[in-house]
């Protein structure tokens, strides 16, 4: 019995001499991999600052990688103004290691700001690992590029989102952020990609960093409403959407984007009196708004207030004279208005009389002008299926079915 307590302690000792040589084990390996391996099966059982310590040698080893890697490619670029001969480098090699690094690095730190036996933080690793690592930092947005271009949007998306994320590493506090210019919009293509993976709060979370870049703050905001669009399920989700779409309106009425989604919303949930009034504040506050104009013809339509609509939809026009889906709607309302004063004219023998026939027929030719107007301008038949049908509709009724134009704009509703 006694010989066994002995040995059962000898093992114990000899695993706790083993655990404090850990760090030394590691920092002899070459090999990343084999070095990680090492680490990741003795965590269990070494202290904080001998997890510090070890993170810092995976740190080295990857860093040395990317020096390598590096110095081949600063060869390269002078040796292509020398016009003398490249090396190949290990593209892939060089953007895992940028990647470990850091992964490696916010561990370090983790470890490293954790109090000591004596209760105190003494970090080691700070400072030079963020300065070493800030400096590498730009190689996960040409590792984002890379993915890119060979299509793999999965690792494309890792990168970039490591280059956003990385930004508020604590790793990096004290470095000076104000020269990243690249940050905002690489954050609007991580949120591109996050979306299109439905990470809906990583998506809105990079959205809002690249709301902060005047060039993309549009497109970001519209990925925004589309991922909150895309997380509403029950009503109650849309009444809080439309809440949110406020509270950003609220900020900055002038933005005609968000206030043409609250409508859309409205529209959808079918809140006919919340969209007239909000359509309404608009056009009172700025009579002459586009977008308000273009939404209350839309309603008025809705509702079958032909007249009403054409005058809306027109004013429209005078502030976008080329707007192709304004002028299709216009002839749409003259199309509807002379179905509907066809069939009140539809006398008890079920005809029309010849005065009310060509005063539907005038209509009709209306639509047809505007119709047309929206065909020509539609170079890319990017709105066909809102003036196609109803111009065939119209010359059909006005022409017969026979007539060559008729039959030109039947073919195009194919």
């Amino acid at each position: 019995m006694k010989k066994l307590v002995i040995m059962t302690v000898g093992a114990i000792l000899g695993t706790t001499a083993f655990a404090q040589d850990v760090f030394k084990q590691v920092s002899k390996i070459k090999d990343y991999n084999e070095a990680s391996s090492l680490l990741k099966s003795n965590l269990g059982s070494i202290s904080a600052e001998e997890k510090a310590k070890c993170y810092n040698a995976l740190v080295d080893i990857s860093y040395s990688k990317v020096v390598k890697e590096q110095a081949i490619v600063t060869s390269n670029q002078m040796a292509e103004q020398l016009k003398t001969k490249v090396e190949p480098y290990d593209t892939v090699g060089l953007y895992t290691a940028v990647l470990t690094s850091l992964e490696d690095g916010v561990k370090c730190d983790e470890f490293d700001n954790q109090p000591n036996e004596k209760g105190k933080v003494k970090p080691k690793f700070h400072k030079s690992n963020g300065d070493r690592l800030y400096a590498i930092r730009f190689h996960l947005i040409n590792a984002g590029v890379y993915y890119q271009n060979v299509g793999n949007d999965n690792l494309a998306y890792k990168y970039l989102a490591a280059y956003v994320e990385s930004s508020d590493y604590p790793l990096f506090a004290e470095q000076d952020k104000s020269k990243d210019a690249n940050l905002t919009q690489i954050a609007y293509y991580a949120s591109r990609y996050a979306y299109f993976e439905k990470e809906y709060d990583k998506a809105e979370k990079y959205a809002d960093i690249a709301l902060n870049d005047t060039a993309f703050a549009k497109d970001a905001m519209q990925l925004k409403l589309a991922v909150m669009q895309a997380q509403l399920k029950t009503h109650a989700d849309s009444v809080n959407y439309v809440a949110k779409l406020k509270d950003i309106y609220a900020k900055d009425e002038s933005n005609d984007m968000i206030f043409s989604t609250i409508c859309s919303m409205y529209i959808s949930m079918n809140d006919t009196e919340a969209l007239n009034s909000t359509v309404a504040a608009k056009i009172a506050k700025d009579p002459n708004n586009f977008t308000a104009l273009a939404m209350q013809g839309q309603v008025c339509m809705n509702e079958q207030k032909w007249d009403d609509a054409i005058s809306s939809l027109n004013k429209a026009l005078e502030q976008q004279p080329n707007n192709v889906a304004v002028i299709a709607s216009i002839g749409n309302s003259y199309m509807y208005k002379a179905q509907d004063q066809a069939q009140k004219a539809v006398g008890t023998n079920g005809r029309i009389a010849p005065a009310d026939e060509k005063a539907i027929i005038e209509v009709y030719n209306t639509a047809i002008n505007y119709l047309e107007r929206a065909k020509n301008l539609d170079t890319d038949n990017q709105f066909k299926s809102v003036w196609a049908y109803s111009l065939y509709t119209c010359c059909y009724r006005t022409l017969g079915a026979d007539d060559p134009k008729t039959k030109e704009y039947e073919a195009l509703t194919r």
